[in-house]
C-alpha cells in the first residue's frame, strides 16, 4: 500500500527505522475495508466518508509492536503533528484517519485509488497517484477484469506441476525484512489461509510487490471460487515467465 516512489525520498528511508514508523505500519494493517459492520463505525466511514481508518487502543498497538504503552501514546502524537494521521477522539477509543480512497472511476463501487497521507507528506500527491501509469496501488475497480469462468479456465489450462513453480530458484529482493513481513501479512489478510503462510512469506520474498498487489486486484475483481488457488497459480506462472526471460 505504500507508494515505492516512497523509498527514493532520504527523510521516509530515516523515518522507516523510527518506532514511529512500526505503529503507523500496525495501524496501517488495520484499515477497515470490509463491508462488515465495525463497532467504531469504520464501515460508515470507508463507505460514505471514504476515509482508510483504523481503531485500536494503545495496548493493544504496544502488544503488536513490542514498544512500551507510553511510548505508543508519544508516537501517536508525534505521527498527528506530521500530518501522517489523523486523530478522532470519540470517548472510548480513537479513530486513527491514514488517508482516504478516490473514486477514479465515479461508478461510486467503494474501489478507488488508496491515498494515504503519508504519501503527501513525502512528496507523492493524489495527482501524482491518479495519474500514475503504475498500477500496483488500483483496487480490483480499476484493473481490467475478467469473468471468474475465465480465470477457473485459465487455472485448469495452466496447472502447477509440482514444487513452488521454480519461485524458490527466483533471487530474494532487495528489501528489508520487515518489508517482506509486511507483505506477506497483506497477502495472507486477503487470501485467509492460515496454512499457506510459509508460501506467501516466499512470494513476498521473490515477487515484486506491485506484481503481487496486480494478482490480488484481479482476483477479488474476478471473483473466483478458490482464490488462494488462482494466486500461487498466478505467482508460479510469475516465476515461469521471469525464468525464460532470463
Amino acid at each position: 500500500m505504500l507508494d515505492f516512489r516512497l523509498l527514493t525520498n532520504r527523510a521516509f528511508l530515516r523515518f522507516i527505522g523510527t518506532s514511529e514508523f512500526a505503529t503507523f505500519l500496525v495501524l496501517l494493517r488495520h484499515v477497515w475495508r470490509g463491508d462488515v459492520e465495525h463497532y467504531m463505525g469504520l464501515r460508515q466511514m470507508y463507505r460514505d466518508k471514504r476515509k482508510l481508518a483504523s481503531s485500536l487502543t494503545r495496548k493493544k498497538i504496544a502488544e503488536y509492536t513490542g514498544i512500551a504503552e507510553d511510548n505508543i501514546s508519544r508516537h501517536l502524537t508525534a505521527l498527528q503533528k506530521k500530518s501522517i494521521i489523523q486523530i478522532e477522539r470519540t470517548g472510548r477509543q480513537n479513530i486513527f484517519v491514514l488517508g482516504e480512497w478516490i473514486d477514479v472511476k465515479g461508478d461510486g463501487s467503494h474501489r478507488g485509488v488508496e491515498w494515504f497521507f503519508i504519501d503527501g507528506v513525502f512528496g507523492v500527491s493524489k495527482d501524482d497517484l491518479t495519474n500514475s501509469s503504475d498500477q500496483s496501488r488500483r483496487s480490483a475497480s480499476g484493473l481490467t477484469s475478467r469473468q471468474a469462468s475465465d480465470t477457473n479456465r485459465e487455472e485448469n489450462r495452466e496447472r502447477t506441476v509440482g514444487g513452488n513453480g521454480g519461485l524458490k530458484d527466483l533471487p530474494d529482493l532487495e528489501q528489508p525484512g520487515a518489508k517482506t513481513n509486511y507483505i506477506a501479512d497483506v497477502i495472507l489478510r486477503e487470501l485467509g489461509d492460515q496454512h499457506s503462510a510459509a508460501f506467501y512469506r516466499l512470494v513476498a520474498r521473490k515477487v515484486p510487490e506491485p506484481a503481487i498487489r496486480r494478482a490480488l486486484a484481479e482476483i477479488r475483481a474476478d471473483g473466483a471460487d478458490h482464490p488462494a488457488k488462482v494466486f500461487t497459480h498466478r505467482m508460479m506462472r510469475f516465476a515461469r515467465e521471469v525464468s525464460l526471460g532470463a
